[in-house]
Parts: C-alpha cells; sequence; structure tokens
C-alpha cells in the first residue's frame, strides 16, 4: 500500500469513478480505496470491471470496490447507472467523471448522437444531473470532470455542426467535445453552490491508457509525421501519476477551497482564456448538452413523464436546442 498525504485520509467517503476498470479510472480508484474510501467504478465490460474491482480489493485492507456495469454512451444508461448508485447509496462524497471516448471513424449511439459527443459531453452531462442530489446530501461534496488539455487544439465555432455530420475528424471532434466538457463544467460551478458542491476539472496528462491504445494515424492526421514520438511519449505516461492528479482535486484539503476551475500539472489553477471563461459560451453549451440530454430517445424521465423531465439540475431548460 502507498503512504497517504496528511489529511488526505478518506476513510467512509462514498465515491463513483466512471470508466474505473481500467487506466487511470482504475489508477483513481485504486489510491481511493487504499485511503479508506468506499468506491464504486463503472464500465462497459461486466468481466473485466468485475477483476478490476476484485484486484483493488486484494490490494487494500480498507474501503471497498464495486463494479457496475454501464453503458456511459446513452442518456437511459447513465440514467439506470444513477438508479443503481441511488439504491446502494443515499449520498454521494464525490463524483469522478473519468469516462470518455476518442474514436478513428464517425458512428452514432442508440440515441442517434455522434459517439464522441455522446460519450464526453451529453453522458457526463446526464449523469451529474440525476447525481446532484446524491452530492447535495453531502456537502461539501465534490465533482471532478477528466477533461484534455486537447480543447486548445480546437478554433473552431463549438457550436457549428456538433455532431460532425458535415465532416469527422477523430481529433477534431475529441477536441470540439472536450472544450464543449469545459464549458458546462464552468456553468455547473455557477449554478451549485459550492459551500454544497464544489466543481473542478482537469487534464491528467498523456497516459497509457486503453483509449490512448486504440489510436491510429487517422484518429490524429495533424500527428501523422510525429507519430511515433507521440506513442513513445503515451507510452512512458503513467496512469498511477494521472491519478495522482485526479486525486488532488477529489481528496485533498486544498482542493475544497476551489470551484470552477481548471488544473493541469501544477496543484494550483490554470489560467483558461477569453473563450472558455465567456458567460454566453458557457451558457450555449449548457443549453446543448441539456437540449440532447431531454430529446434523447433512450432518456428514461421523458419516457415517463412526457414534457417534464425529472433531474437534479435546477431550473432544467426543459426546451433547449442545440445551440
Amino acid at each position: 500500500m502507498s503512504t497517504r498525504p496528511p489529511g488526505w485520509d478518506m476513510e467512509g467517503r462514498r465515491i463513483l469513478v466512471t470508466g474505473g476498470s481500467g487506466g487511470i479510472g482504475f489508477a483513481t480508484a485504486q489510491a481511493l480505496v487504499g485511503r479508506g474510501a468506499d468506491v464504486i467504478i463503472t464500465g462497459r465490460d461486466a468481466g473485466r470491471g468485475e477483476t478490476a474491482a476484485a484486484a483493488i480489493r486484494r490490494e487494500n485492507d480498507r474501503g471497498s470496490a464495486t463494479f457496475l456495469q454501464a453503458d456511459h454512451a446513452t442518456v437511459g444508461g447513465n440514467q439506470q447507472l444513477a438508479d443503481q448508485v441511488r439504491a446502494a447509496w443515499d449520498g454521494l462524497d464525490v463524483l469522478i467523471n473519468n469516462v470518455g471516448g476518442l474514436y478513428d471513424t464517425r458512428w452514432e449511439t442508440a440515441d442517434g448522437y455522434e459517439a464522441t459527443l455522446a460519450m464526453n459531453v451529453v453522458g457526463p452531462f446526464a449523469l451529474t444531473a440525476e447525481l446532484l442530489p446524491l452530492l447535495r446530501s453531502k456537502p461539501p461534496s465534490r465533482c471532478v470532470n477528466v477533461v484534455s488539455a486537447a480543447f486548445r487544439m480546437y478554433k473552431g465555432d463549438p457550436f457549428d455542426d456538433p455532431q460532425s455530420t458535415d465532416r469527422f475528424v477523430g481529433a477534431d471532434a475529441y477536441a470540439r467535445t472536450k472544450l464543449l466538457n469545459v464549458l458546462f463544467s464552468l456553468a455547473l460551478a455557477k449554478r451549485v453552490s459550492a459551500d454544497h458542491i464544489t466543481v473542478n476539472q482537469l487534464h491528467p496528462g498523456l497516459t497509457w491508457t486503453p483509449m490512448t491504445r486504440s489510436m491510429t494515424p487517422a484518429t490524429m492526421p495533424a500527428w501523422r509525421l510525429a507519430w511515433p514520438i507521440i506513442r513513445l511519449l503515451q507510452r512512458h505516461g503513467s496512469p498511477e501519476k494521472a491519478a495522482q492528479r485526479v486525486l488532488f482535486l477529489a481528496a485533498s484539503p486544498e482542493a475544497s477551497t476551489y470551484t470552477g476551475e481548471y488544473f493541469e500539472r501544477q496543484p494550483r489553477p490554470k489560467r483558461l482564456s477569453a473563450r472558455e471563461l465567456d458567460p454566453a459560451l458557457q451558457d450555449r453549451a449548457w443549453q446543448l448538452a441539456s437540449g440532447l440530454v431531454v430529446d434523447a430517445p433512450t432518456n428514461k424521465r421523458t419516457q415517463a413523464a412526457t414534457g417534464q423531465q425529472s433531474s437534479g439540475l435546477n431550473s432544467w431548460p426543459t426546451g433547449a436546442g442545440q445551440g
């Protein structure tokens, strides 16, 4: 077991880590359980997820690790996960939105949404909305969104063709959705009381994970000439090291003083540009994500009550369009 920094004890804390069956999510869950937390990890593959949870339990004599299978690509899948979390726990100390997607080719989820947009924006938004009541019941709780510095690479209008129907390049779709994630995270931080829930985000750095292993030069055509170097850097990226950045926001007393901030290498916020700090763009990202959640064919709430959206978010914009 690793040494625990003073004040970082998480005994009895309840934490959800999405995409925790491998990579950064697994390393994060392992570190949290080692500090005494009760952690639920999620993933698409039940066998892999159960194996991951068992491995975490074997290596730690504190806390607990449980796996829940989840389809993070659909609104209904995230709502079903939230139902399972509510059945297991009456409160949530930390939500870590770690799961994400990056693809070579364009494909659509069961909701009819481009998969990168669904995995990186719609899914985390829907899950967070569902779990806000559990977070509010355990103040001061934390929402930690794992994003990517790739959002800086997107120079166009993120609201122009968000479904990538006119043109799809995996890297561009990824950068766009990470920008939208940054924007809606900042909007969320303004909509919840920091006394009850803090909302922060971080770039974990280049890391060798299942997602990066699946990348090809077709995913990142702009990096084609430098591909061998990029792969070398990725292979040397440690999930355990990246998890320490997540752990800082999830567990450290210092992080409790921050909300609506973005972090990279240092344990202090990194300043965003005027684009990300623009309240109008933040609100447009919020409207886009919430509208896609409401309109999703798999949305269990709108199926149950047409015209009425049940959510933990205040002033849910039921008539929102796509920005």
